[in-house]
């Protein structure tokens, strides 16, 4: 799973076994309906189908993966079925807890915001762990079908019907505002710095180069943006008295280009693949 800067919501990871346990500190920002949006690649209604532990590669940490037939996309070109890919689980006697990770109950039915897991894969991740699942329950005594806010007392019950708990919302209003925010245009702040690592520059005649870089942490500039990191991010290069002066004009979030105008600059005598730099928006 992705590091998170240090920010409002602190979580626990606790790794061990029926008889010892280990801990260690993990830390989530919080995310925003708008942020969750902006940041997956997938947003879809599905339900449990199966779920599966194994170890990793190293076999040293237990993976869960959670099978969830699709109801229904958002957002994202998905399969009919996706698979989510969590750390910690059981096998035998070895149990792995990961606070902030998502309870998958059986045959339950979710809202999920999806990124994808390592390249090659095909899999998932939950956006923001726990942030980006919303469990769908039925309002006992209307039969109106609700979602319950992640971290919601309900969200972690028992196996069984899930209860009403402060922040659940009707599931029509709730698509509504992921769909506005689906709409709503990308719109990065002026002052917003950009930790990018150059990964390629190609000549664009003499003196000029296109380049070519990702983010290396996530952004967050407002409560309604976040910049996942790996984003790719454009600009041109002109040289000038020896250095390479470069103009960031573009960022692409899950797909979606969002202008900007950054500047920064590195000597000429130096090639600018591998280099970092901080862009800071204009």
């Amino acid at each position: 799973m992705k590091n998170r800067i240090p920010t409002a919501v602190s979580l626990a990871v606790l790794l061990g076994t029926w008889c010892a346990a280990t801990a260690r500190a993990t830390t989530l920002v919080r995310l925003s309906l708008e942020q969750l949006t902006e940041a997956s690649s997938a947003i879809v209604r599905g339900h449990v189908v199966s779920q599966e532990s194994g170890w990793n590669p190293a076999h040293t940490h237990i993976f869960t993966t959670t099978t969830i037939a699709v109801d229904q996309a958002l957002k994202g070109n998905v399969q009919p079925e996706v698979v989510i890919e969590q750390l910690g689980g059981k096998l035998g006697n070895r149990r792995e807890y990961v606070a902030g990770t998502v309870h998958f109950f059986p045959q339950a039915s979710y809202w999920l915001f999806l990124e994808p897991a390592a390249a090659g894969t095909g899999r998932y991740m939950v956006v923001g762990m726990a942030q980006g699942a919303y469990r769908i329950y039925q309002d006992p005594a209307t039969r109106e079908e609700r979602v319950i806010r992640p971290f919601g007392g309900a969200f972690y019950g028992t196996s069984g019907p899930a209860q009403a708990t402060e922040g659940a919302r009707p599931i029509e209003q709730f698509r509504q505002e992921v769909s506005a925010a689906l709409q709503a245009p990308l719109v990065i702040p002026k002052g917003t710095s950009l930790p990018v690592l150059i990964e390629a520059a190609r000549s664009q005649g003499v003196g000029r180069l296109s380049v070519l870089g990702r983010t290396t942490a996530d952004v967050y500039p407002s409560r309604t943006v976040v910049i996942p990191a790996g984003s790719e991010v454009e600009g041109t290069a002109e040289r000038v008295a020896g250095t390479w002066r470069i103009l960031w004009t573009g960022v692409s979030i899950r797909g979606a280009r969002v202008a900007i105008a950054g500047a920064s600059s590195e000597p000429a005598a130096e090639h600018l693949g591998g280099k970092m730099v901080v862009i800071r928006v204009r």
